[in-house]
């Protein structure tokens, strides 16, 4: 609870408007029971009562009511927007900061729920549920002391009913607990299948299995919606319960009353007023027992995340050493790691890169090659050993600061949907042009970017889907060469270039990478001639089985 009490108080401001708005309505509700048994009593039971006066206030009472009741729900949902946005902008950004290594064992299907479903949860709770709870008792305990007031033997009926309502939650709560977490899995999974699917579009094609996975996501909305409908069934079945409950009570005040004021130790006002209030009495507590089946839903996503939150975030984040600009000394130091409940990759490894120095490290796949970048990148820290850059342990560092020095260019090229120009200068507060078309030139990319009618401008999609492979690792390419750091990482980053457009690419970057340090990982005989030394990985500490690191890519 203390995750859900912080954003309670971040928004105290407003949920105390929204509590002080609701109480005033919950005291003018009040009124109206007293108000109406007196004008009933005066045309009734002939009392002397003062009617267009009685009139007067009942009108001004419910005018009020009303009038607050619309502020209420406006100030409500302005609240729930201020909450929502706060509570997603906080979650992407603990998300960003977690380690690779926990992005590595989570679905994104998972992820995404928490972001959507989880926080739309617990923002609902806050403003439309928790901010109520005051005036619904104000008003559920306003009913019972005036019920006391007016006649405290018929009053008596109403704590004969708690265990009722007790007994009725606790059933209700119990079952509501397992189908949240029935239906949450059931919508994670309806989320990642249409994010698998829509990524795997292309192969389900080829493979003529549009129909089967059509099925596989139709059962698994159909799973979520039925689910959805036990729950809202649930939680509607809650409040009519306890208000058939109240009523019974009611009726068993208005036997009393009967015998009361036929014998004529009760005026007609009062008994009118307690039927009313006993009425009244019926609305929080009907809603006391929805909130309560909210609540049961609610604490599910208030579970996750505070699981998220709870865990630690990327280390190094907290770091303040700083780098200005790296001069691209590396060194490995007895560096062995291994991914969690593996086989080692790396063991005692030493390895030393001069600033300004083209390494190109080569080996059989899944070595651990691409291992050794994630380290150096810190995604993971080592089991033993240290990584330095010009000298200071890479731990040290704030981590941002760190990758900043690095110009990485991975197997798999990153793209989004964007354009051509907003994908190279990808991360960059300002951007400039004429530096991106440099960077597009010496990468190779220029000469298609050219021929496409918007040039630059020009709309890629999806992970960068209107582009061939080849374009779209010259994208990435691009990207690297637009920051101009130090130091640059090349994880076969021309693997899908044609003989010609290495060959242009290799002589260019003999110019333009001077005095840049950088890491090759190739097999390319190309890009192996630019490396002023290369290494086979085998001879420097990575164990030849290459299970782990397959198993993390």
């Amino acid at each position: 609870m203390g995750f859900l009490m912080r954003w309670a108080k971040e928004f105290k401001g407003w949920l105390a408007l929204i509590s002080a708005l609701s109480l005033l309505s919950s005291l003018a509700a009040l009124a109206l029971p007293w108000l109406a048994g007196q004008f009933l009593g005066g045309v009734i039971g002939e009392e002397a009562v003062d009617l267009n006066q009685t009139v007067m206030l009942l009108a001004i009472a419910l005018v009020a009511m009303t009038a607050i009741t619309i502020l209420v729900a406006i100030l409500s949902e302005i609240a729930s927007g201020r909450i929502l946005a706060a509570l997603r902008k906080e979650t992407y950004g603990r998300l960003q900061s977690m380690p690779i290594s926990y992005h590595d064992r989570s679905r994104s299907g998972d992820l995404l729920a928490l972001m959507v479903y989880e926080v739309d949860t617990l923002s609902a709770f806050l403003t439309s549920t928790l901010a109520m709870v005051p005036s619904m008792l104000i008003t559920a305990g306003g009913a019972v002391i005036l019920l006391f007031l007016i006649d405290p033997t018929m009053a008596l009926v109403v704590p004969v009913l708690v265990p009722l309502f007790y007994i009725v939650m606790k059933l209700v709560g119990r079952r509501l607990r397992v189908l949240s977490r029935r239906y949450r899995k059931a919508y994670v999974e309806v989320i990642s299948t249409a994010e698998s699917d829509l990524h795997m579009l292309p192969a389900i094609k080829v493979f003529a299995a549009e129909q089967h996975h059509q099925s596989k996501y139709d059962d698994a909305v159909e799973e979520t919606r039925q689910l959805s409908v036990s729950q809202a069934r649930m939680v509607s079945f809650i409040g009519p319960i306890v208000a058939l409950i109240a009523a019974s009570a009611a009726i068993a005040i208005l036997m009393i009353g009967s015998e009361q004021l036929e014998s004529g130790t009760r005026e007609p006002s009062e008994l009118f007023a307690f039927l009313l209030y006993a009425a009244l009495l019926t609305r929080p507590v009907g809603n006391l027992a929805n909130i309560y089946g909210q609540f049961q839903v609610a604490k599910g996503a208030l579970a996750r995340l505070e699981g998220v939150f709870a865990k630690e975030i990327e280390p190094g984040y907290a770091a303040t050493k700083l780098l200005e600009r790296a001069t691209g000394g590396i060194a490995f130091e007895n560096v062995s790691f291994a991914y969690p409940g593996r086989d080692p990759v790396l063991r005692d490894l030493n390895l030393t890169i001069e600033p300004g120095e083209i390494v190109a490290l080569t080996g059989e796949n899944g070595i651990g090659k691409s291992t050794l970048i994630r380290l150096l990148l810190r995604f993971y820290d080592p089991d033993d050993g240290r990584i330095a850059l010009d000298g200071t342990d890479i731990s040290e560092l704030q981590v941002q600061d760190l990758r900043q020095q690095f110009g990485y260019v991975p197997q798999r090229a990153l793209l989004f949907d964007g354009t051509i120009a907003e994908n190279i200068a990808f991360g960059a507060d300002e951007t400039d042009m004429a530096a991106i078309e440099r960077a597009a030139r010496l990468s190779q990319a220029w000469d298609f970017i050219e021929r496409l009618p918007r040039g630059l401008e020009t709309e890629i999609g999806d992970n960068g889907i209107r582009l061939s492979g080849g374009q779209g690792q010259r994208i990435a390419l691009a990207r690297a060469l637009y920051r101009d750091p130090p130091i640059y990482i090349f994880d076969e980053a021309t693997s899908m270039y044609d003989i010609e457009g290495e060959a242009a690419f290799i002589e260019a970057c003999i110019r333009s990478l001077k005095d840049r340090t950088v890491i090759l990982i190739t097999h390319r005989p190309a890009s192996l001639a630019l490396a002023d030394r290369v290494i086979e990985a085998s001879l420097l500490g990575f164990v030849p089985s290459g299970d782990a690191e397959r198993g993390a890519a």
